[in-house]
């Protein structure tokens, strides 16, 4: 019962660090549980978008739970820092290391309990809300809520796990010292250290070549394996950067006298030179959180917001076949039938002929072919005489001149070299035969030529005939109508392109970015906060005898102030510029990304980057707030 007691006691007179850390445990818990129900829910499971839903849930698990893991052993850390000197007292009693082992077992088995009871908590309560909001936002009204009770027990044992892992690591940090060392390892302070020049150097390099990749990512099917690539060199570029420059720009602050022997500037300085080997890293990962909010934010709203683009430019007709030869007779009266037996009204609105689309990329005038993998554009060559008749023009060309037609391309070539040949282009701004072949993310780039023929032999392929459909009736008479269509003409995915179709198969997907985007969000701004929190606290404790002591011999209480502004601006300026450059450099990157899947719309995405980046600012300014006035509140507190 004894150490019940000094277990518990410890945990109120720590509440400062331990209550914090219990609603951030709770709202992991309730994080994790929320997405292993929906994981498991039967509805979502059978339903048609069951299995992409599914992968993606499965993907932002793996990132929660590390991160989950992450933050809490770093806590615990802080939390194992801040009871060092309790424990050196109860060595100094009579206490053995199992009897110290024990009052760490009681409190966290404490904290495991208590976080499990109020994350159900909340996990039940939000779960019926979150399952909503994911219904609403994918517009499926298959899906209907159940609560999953294997959730519960998936999520109790994965954090028992965790716990465990914190108690191993507990009992042997204590098992490596000698217990009584533990009461001067509480009051021991980092010992000034020299900048690491070379770490520096190393890191200003990585990040450089993180950049120069988020810089020259293309829009091509590598696009995402090479920006992958470089946020893991802007991982390691940021933490060696801050762990080095952020010494050595102190030093170089302590050497400007006039600077440096302000008294708002005295303490700030040397507390945090003497602190900077940990503080660089705490600073890094501050700095990566805030970035990976940005970029999250920006790339999930973004293509929630740019569906409607990529369903207007893929299917500028409400049906179109892709077929190897023109529509048979049979196959004409099956679209006549059905259209009668759904109620709806379909016509031909356009008919014509193309090559096979060729894969590669427009450096300068030259089409250079190469493989889905590096291509950046699919190239089709259509007929003048189908041109003109979708458009309803009489437009004439020479031999050597052609039409060229691709949306999101600035530079428009005005002469083309392909196959041995040279073709002089005129731009185009509307094309009512714009179709997307094979559903390829890759952008479609279209070349109208007076005859088609000659160019078929660069492809190796027969032609294709694209007949385009318009259709009249309610919006479940078109879905029902697309659907019975396509099952009626024998036609695969690839050969069959509905707009009511793709809208109702792209609104999941997008949907499920937005919705496990602002999930992964808004628990990566909780664990900042959190962060932030207990950085302040801890440096707050270190730092109270030296400003209580500056205090003694003439340090006014206005000063101290100044003194604390200035300390907290410099340590959370750094984080969020940084933030904020990863963010610019990212941008390219997400620019080419969007661009893949042809939702890139610069004002869209700048108004929606602008905007995140804003709300990132602002949020940061209220913890800034926060924890200047909690840093402030313990440097007052007077040490007995």
């Amino acid at each position: 019962m004894t150490y019940v007691k000094l277990a518990m006691d410890g945990i109120w007179k720590n509440k400062k660090y331990y209550f914090p850390y219990i609603i951030a445990t709770s709202i992991l818990f309730a994080s994790n549980y929320i997405l292993f129900s929906i994981l498991q829910n039967q509805s979502i499971k059978n339903s048609m978008f069951g299995n992409q839903l599914q992968g993606l849930i499965k993907l932002t698990l793996c990132l929660l739970i590390s991160i989950s893991v992450i933050f809490m052993i770093y806590v615990d850390h802080i939390l194992s820092k801040s009871e060092t000197r309790e424990l050196g007292l109860y060595n100094i009693l009579g206490f053995t290391n199992r009897n110290l082992k024990t009052i760490i077992l009681i409190r966290l088995t404490a904290n495991y309990l208590v976080s499990a009871i109020i994350g159900l908590i909340l996990g039940v309560n939000f779960n019926q809300f979150a399952f909503m909001t994911l219904q609403r936002m994918l517009n499926i009204k298959e899906f209907k809520y159940s609560s999953v009770t294997s959730a519960i027990q998936i999520t109790l044992l994965m954090f028992l796990a965790i716990f465990l892992l914190l108690l191993l690591i507990r009992f042997s940090h204590l098992k490596k010292i000698n217990p009584l060392d533990l009461w001067k390892a509480a009051s021991n302070q980092e010992k000034a250290i020299k900048a690491p020049v070379f770490s520096g150097i190393l890191g200003i390099i990585v990040l450089s070549i993180g950049y120069y990749l988020a810089v020259t990512t293309q829009p091509t099917m590598m696009a995402i394996v090479k920006f992958m690539m470089a946020i893991f060199m802007v991982v390691i570029g940021t933490y060696l950067v801050f762990s080095s420059f952020s010494i050595l720009l102190l030093k170089l602050l302590q050497k400007n006298k006039h600077f440096y022997y302000q008294s708002r500037h005295l303490i700030s300085v040397s507390g945090m030179l003497h602190r900077m080997k940990s503080n660089g890293i705490s600073l890094a990962s501050i700095c990566l959180l805030c970035s990976a909010i940005v970029v999250v934010l920006i790339g999930s709203v973004s293509m929630e917001v740019g569906k409607e683009r990529i369903v207007k430019l893929w299917c500028p007709s409400d049906i179109t076949l892709t077929t190897n030869r023109p529509l048979t007779a049979g196959q004409r009266e099956t679209i006549a039938e059905c259209s009668k037996t759904y109620h709806v009204q379909a016509q031909i609105a356009h008919q014509a002929r193309m090559t096979t689309p060729l894969w590669g990329n427009l450096k300068g005038d030259q089409f250079e072919q190469g493989n889905i993998q590096s291509a950046k554009y699919q190239l089709t060559f259509v007929s003048l005489a189908d041109y003109n008749k979708a458009q309803h023009t009489n437009i004439k060309l020479n031999k050597n001149e052609a039409l060229f037609y691709c949306p999101d391309l600035k530079a428009k070539p005005t002469t083309l070299n392909i196959g041995g040949q040279r073709l002089n282009l005129r731009s185009i701004k509307t094309f009512n035969l714009f179709a997307n072949y094979d559903h390829s993310i890759v952008q479609p780039a279209f070349v109208i030529v007076k005859d088609i023929d000659g160019f078929q032999k660069l492809t190796n392929e027969p032609l294709i005939y694209l007949t385009f459909l318009n259709t009249k009736g309610t919006t479940r008479e078109n879905l029902r109508f697309a659907s019975i269509l396509q099952t009626k003409l024998g036609l695969s995915n690839t050969e069959y392109t509905s707009k009511y179709l793709t809208e109702t198969q792209l609104t999941p997907i997008f949907g499920s970015f937005l919705f496990l985007g602002v999930i992964i969000s808004i628990i990566l701004l909780i664990i900042t906060t959190m962060m932030i929190y207990y950085k302040q606290i801890a440096e707050g404790f270190e730092d109270r005898q030296n400003f209580q002591t500056m205090q003694q011999i003439g340090l006014s209480q206005r000063e101290t102030s100044q003194t604390i502004h200035s300390q907290i601006l410099m340590v959370f300026g750094f984080p969020i510029l940084g933030a904020i450059i990863n963010a610019c450099f990212a941008f390219p990157a997400i620019r080419s990304i969007l661009k893949l899947f042809s939702i890139y719309n610069f004002t869209m995405v700048l108004a929606v980057s602008s905007g995140v980046i804003v709300s990132m600012i602002v949020f940061y300014l209220l913890i800034y707030l926060l924890t200047t006035r909690i840093y402030r509140q313990i440097i007052n507190q007077r040490i007995y």
